[in-house]
Order: structure tokens, then sequence, then C-alpha cells
């Protein structure tokens, strides 16, 4: 029915609205989120940490400002530890996502004789970005909603090896993060090696990965798992020897020609008297791969993984406070009364010096608190109570024998 003239045709109308009268369901409009990963470097000093980051990281005309954490004191990291953070960003128009990507160096553990400090300053930092999080979902103040909240958890740790030969020492530090957040194993400076060498370590590490063969370590170290199809995505399931660790070849040094091209191709080299070592070349380096996995193929799975992960260390740390009250609870009615009673007998005190101490506490508030003053439930003020008459002296018992285990 139409007031106003003609109607336009039926047809129209139909064609116009496909996709809410159609087969299928509409795809709802999306607004945009943002969306937090955050990936911690572990390595020695001189390994190449902070060419590495900038390899995997930065775009053609775009070189990332990465801290140097190889010579930063360890005072630093635990003081200010984001001074040692990068962050990139970049939008998913399609999914309609801002992804949020932070790169947490850390100090070489190499130059610390004290290794087991260094381990635990690492495990601490971890951590404490666990219990930062949990403390804003249990802030009362809080204001935001947590998808819209930064997120300080640890997604998954790049934990960077020398070429060559794997010591106990990296064994060991890997072990000890590796309980708290899966690794991601990256052996650099991989062009120092032949490819006899280079395919031989590989398996050395893979081997030692799940049997460390250390004293006190039994398990094997927790390496991440990507998913099979992740990685056909990235390229790596057609090689002869299955990554992890990946063996990478990285640069500062970037091919101008590329760079400068239409369109323009960031291509990080090493060029040698006798070649060049190209980073991204699939025959020359993992490190192609290792950044499909990092920043395109891997990134909901690790995301995941991290959410999982952390509700399982949730479940512990909030049972174990539950426990530890339910302990206080136990020692507070049973056990300290139980001590209580056994100290008293052991020392003789009667009963009725505990009748007469109480009368003597009670007198004392009688004295100091009126009656008169005292508010009710209801918020009226009751009335003094006429004092009731003091109760005949009751008869003091014979003397009992101390009681006690002997």
């Amino acid at each position: 029915l139409s007031l106003g003239g003609p109607s336009p045709p039926r047809h129209s109308l139909i064609v116009n609205d496909t996709n809410l009268l159609g087969t299928k369901r509409p795809r709802p409009h999306k607004i945009w989120k943002k969306k937090y990963i955050k990936v911690m470097v572990i390595g020695d000093s001189g390994l190449g940490k902070t060419t590495l980051i900038r390899s995997l990281m930065s775009t053609p005309g775009e070189r990332l400002q990465v801290h140097d954490g190889s010579y930063t004191p360890t005072e630093q990291f635990l003081k200010d530890p984001e001074s040692l953070c990068s962050t990139i960003s970049w939008r998913d128009e399609e999914d309609r996502v801002i992804w949020v990507y932070k790169i947490q160096d850390t100090p070489g553990y190499g130059d610390d004789l004290n290794i087991d400090k260094t381990v635990k300053n690492l495990v601490s930092f971890i951590e404490d970005q666990n219990v930062k999080w949990l403390g804003m979902e249990q802030s009362r103040d809080r204001k935001d909603d947590l998808g819209e909240v930064e997120d300080p958890r640890v997604d998954v740790c790049l934990f960077v090896l020398p070429p060559h030969r794997l010591r106990a020492i990296d064994l060991k530090v890997m072990y000890e993060v590796g309980r708290y957040v899966p690794l991601v194993p990256i052996v650099t400076k991989a062009d120092t090696m032949t490819i006899r060498e280079a395919a031989a370590y590989r398996n050395d590490v893979a081997t030692k990965l799940s049997n460390p063969m250390l004293p006190g370590i039994r398990d094997k170290i927790n390496v991440f798992k990507f998913e099979r199809d992740t990685m056909e995505r990235a390229g790596l399931v057609d090689q002869a020897t299955p990554a992890p660790p990946f063996l990478v070849v990285a640069s500062n040094d970037i091919n101008e020609e590329f760079n400068g091209g239409d369109p323009p191709v960031f291509w990080p080299e090493r060029r040698y008297q006798w070649g060049t070592a190209e980073a991204f070349n699939r025959e020359h380096s993992d490190l192609l791969a290792l950044r499909a996995l990092l920043l395109k193929e891997a990134l909901e799975e690790i995301n995941k993984s991290k959410r999982q992960r952390y509700e399982a260390w949730r479940r512990r740390t909030l049972g174990g406070v539950k426990a530890g009250r339910h302990l206080r609870r136990i020692l507070m009615w049973t056990i300290i009364p139980a001590v209580a009673a056994l100290q008293i007998g052991r020392k003789g005190v009667s009963m009725e010096q505990v009748r007469s101490s109480v009368r003597s506490t009670v007198s004392t508030v009688r004295e100091r608190v009126p009656w008169g003053r005292l508010v009710g439930r209801g918020g009226e003020k009751k009335e003094a109570k006429a004092a009731a008459p003091t109760p005949a002296p009751v008869p003091a018992p014979p003397p009992k024998k101390a009681f006690g285990l002997f």
C-alpha cells in the first residue's frame, strides 16, 4: 500500500535485501577491537637478539627501534622492564582487529656467574605479569572491560641459542623458564655453519629438548607446539628436518635495491667475499617461516594458549589462597586452643582462676562503658538496666591436682 505515489517494483526490493532474505544468514557488522601479544626474548649476550627482533618485525621504509638489552644492567630490567620493551601494531581490516605486538627484551644471562639468580629474575617477571592481570580482574575500581585493557601477560618466549654447541647452562635456563611459559628455540648466526653442520646441530638440539639429560631435570623442555595446519601454512612441513629449533640468519644490512623497488620489499642480507646469506631465503634461513608464524599464521593459536595457561595458573593460585584460609581456621579453632589447654594444664592453672580473671575483665568494661550509652540493633539507645544483685560468693572448690601429660 503506497500513499505517496507509485511504489518501486517488488523485484528491486528483493534484490536490495538479498543479504537479509536469502538462504544464508547475514554477516554481522564488526566493531574494532584490540588484541595483545607479548613475546619475551631470552638468550646469552652477543647472539644477536636485537638484530633478530629488527629482522623479524621491521617493514620496508621502517626500522624498528629496539633497545639493546645485552648491555643493559640487570637492575634496570628489574626496576623498569618497559624500557627494554618495543611495540608495533597493525590493523586487520577484514576482521577489524588492531593487533598490538610487544617484544620484551632481557639482559644476556651469560655474564652473570649466579645463573640461579638470573632464572629467578626471569621467572619473577613472568609471574608478576600474571599477578598484575589477576589484580585487574578482581579490582573494584575497574572502569573498562578487560578486553579493552592492555594485557601484560607473556604469550611465548623466543629463546635464542648459540650455533655449533648447546651448553648445559642453556638447557638449565630453558627448562626453568619453560615451566612458566612455552619456548620457541631459535639458533642465530646459522650462516656460520655448513649445511652438514647445521643439519646435525638441529637434530642434536631437538634431541636435547626432548631429553636434556642433566642432573635434576627429568622432564622434557616445554616447547610451543604449533598445529600441523599452521606449520603447513608457514611452509615448514615439507622440510626434511622438522622445526624447532629454527635456524635463522638475521642482519641489520638491507638490500637497498629491493627496499626501493615497486612494491618495496624488506630484504635483510649478510654479504661476504664468497657470497651473500639472505635472511628471508628459505634455502638459507628459517626466518621467513618464523616471521609467518609469529605475525600471521599462529597469532590466534599463541593467544589462545596464553589464555588456557593463565586459567590453570589462576585456579592454582586462588586454590592456594583458599587452602591457606582453611588452614588458618583449623589453627584458630582446634590446634591453638588444644595447645593452650595443654600449657594451662602443665602450669596448674585452675578453673577458679579463669573465672576470676573473666569477672575482673567484665567489671572493668562495665566501668568504662556505661550501659546507658550502648546502642541497640534498631539504632535506638537502650536505657540502663537495673544493676543485678550481686550473687552470693560461691565457695571455692577444693584444690585439684594439676593435669597434664605426666
